[in-house]
Formats: structure tokens, C-alpha cells, sequence
């Protein structure tokens, strides 16, 4: 494989990476959830990485990251990027809230326990977040369909907004992008895949969680590889016109 394509090859080829698991789990009719034993050690550590992607520890991994690909690019490249990326988070964050508020689709762990009688999915979603959340304070470890640990327990009861689209994903994708345009020009590669690595990971852990369908998944994939685009695009012309000022 040629290492010498342009920036904006490597961001095509790292998208179509990140895609590949949500469209296999879409494509097949896979459900990941309740597959996994929500009260398992895997469980729990599928939950230490959904929650790199949680407020506030998002924060973290946004700045250890950026730190990271600063430290592995030439100078001139760092506050280009750092702009770009920054743009792209806050993006992500606008697209996220917008389209949850507009499609406002429930949740699988939602649905899960509706159908399981122990709650009214149309009381639970006219409430507000957190009137939501005190109705789940308000079931027993025990009455739930199956065993969870404390810790899954616990983001049920936090993320109790709407599924679609899937901000873990759209934040852990256009993360991984941003780096992966910055640090495939200069054949960092181990970097890169660890970075799609681990958004493969935060993605496949929102489902198994039951807190995303592959639908969101997956479109929260696409969604990522048009935002990080278009805020390279802007960043640069930005920077392009300054220059010719």
C-alpha cells in the first residue's frame, strides 16, 4: 500500500475503517444487546471505555489526545489542527442535541424494560431528565430482567435522553479522524489504527450496553467523516485567506 497519499486520502480511508463495524452489525440484523451479561467483568470494562467518551471524563480524552498528536506532528501542522479539531468537537455537539431533539427515538435499555413491565415508555419519555431518572432510582437491582452491575446500573440511570444519533460515536469517530488526518501524512500508523481502535471500541460498547441501536451507530460514523471534513475544509481556507491578508 502507497504511504505517500495526501491528507484528505487517509481521512477516506480512515472513515471507511470506522465504518466497517456498525454497517457489519446493521447490514446482518446483529443484536449485541442484551447479548453481553450486563453484570459481567466485561460488562464493566466495556463501561470504563463508554465512559472516555461521557462527560466529564470526555474532557480528558479530548485533551490527552490532542496532546498526543501535537506532540507527534511538525509545528507548523499543530495550530491548524487544533483548530479543526476543536471546530469538529463543537460540531458534534450542535448535530448531536439538534437531531436527538428531532427524531427523539427511545433508547434500547428504554424499550427493554417497557417491555418487560416495568415502566411506561410514553410516561418516560413526556418526562423531563430528571423525572426520568427518578423513575429508574425508583426500580430495584433485583426487579430488572437480568442481572447488572452497579456500574451499568448507573449509566442507565445518567444517560437517559433520547438514542439517535449516538454522541459517544460521533465524538469518539470525529476524534479519531481529526488524528488520523493529522498523523497518517507522516506515517504514524500505530498511532492511528490505536485511535480507530479504540473508536471501534466506544461505538460496539454503546450497543452492547443497550444504549444505541447499529442505526445510530452507524449513521453517527457517517456523520463524523462529513463533519471532520467540512471543518478541515473551513480551517484551511480560513487560514488561506489570512494568509493572502
Amino acid at each position: 500500500m502507497r504511504t505517500d497519499l495526501p491528507a484528505n486520502q487517509w481521512l477516506l480511508l480512515s472513515w471507511g475503517l470506522l465504518l466497517l463495524p456498525p454497517l457489519l452489525l446493521f447490514s446482518t440484523g446483529v443484536s449485541l444487546f442484551p447479548w453481553l451479561d450486563l453484570s459481567s467483568s466485561l460488562a464493566n470494562l466495556n463501561y470504563a471505555i463508554t465512559m472516555t467518551g461521557t462527560r466529564p471524563w470526555g474532557i480528558v480524552t479530548s485533551a490527552v489526545v490532542l496532546l498526543l498528536i501535537w506532540r507527534l506532528i511538525p509545528a507548523p501542522q499543530r495550530g491548524p489542527m487544533l483548530l479543526a479539531t476543536l471546530l469538529a468537537l463543537g460540531l458534534n455537539l450542535i448535530v448531536s442535541h439538534g437531531l436527538k431533539n428531532l427524531f427523539q427515538e427511545s433508547r434500547p435499555y428504554v424499550e427493554y424494560l417497557a417491555n418487560h413491565g416495568l415502566l411506561d415508555l410514553s410516561q418516560f419519555y413526556a418526562s423531563d431528565t430528571a423525572a426520568r431518572s427518578t423513575l429508574l432510582h425508583g426500580l430495584a437491582l433485583e426487579q430488572l430482567p437480568q442481572p447488572l452491575s452497579s456500574l451499568v446500573w448507573q449509566q442507565w440511570q445518567f444517560e437517559t435522553g433520547y438514542s439517535f444519533p449516538s454522541g459517544h460515536t460521533l465524538f469518539s469517530c470525529t476524534l479519531a479522524l481529526c488524528g488520523c488526518y493529522a498523523l497518517l501524512p507522516q506515517q504514524r500508523f500505530g498511532w492511528a489504527f490505536l485511535l480507530i481502535a479504540w473508536a471501534w471500541w466506544v461505538s460496539i460498547s454503546r450497543i452492547l450496553l443497550g444504549m444505541h441501536w447499529p442505526a445510530d451507530v452507524l449513521v453517527s460514523a457517517l456523520l463524523s467523516g462529513v463533519i471532520v471534513w467540512c471543518s478541515q475544509v473551513l480551517i484551511q481556507r480560513l487560514l488561506r485567506r489570512k494568509v493572502r491578508n
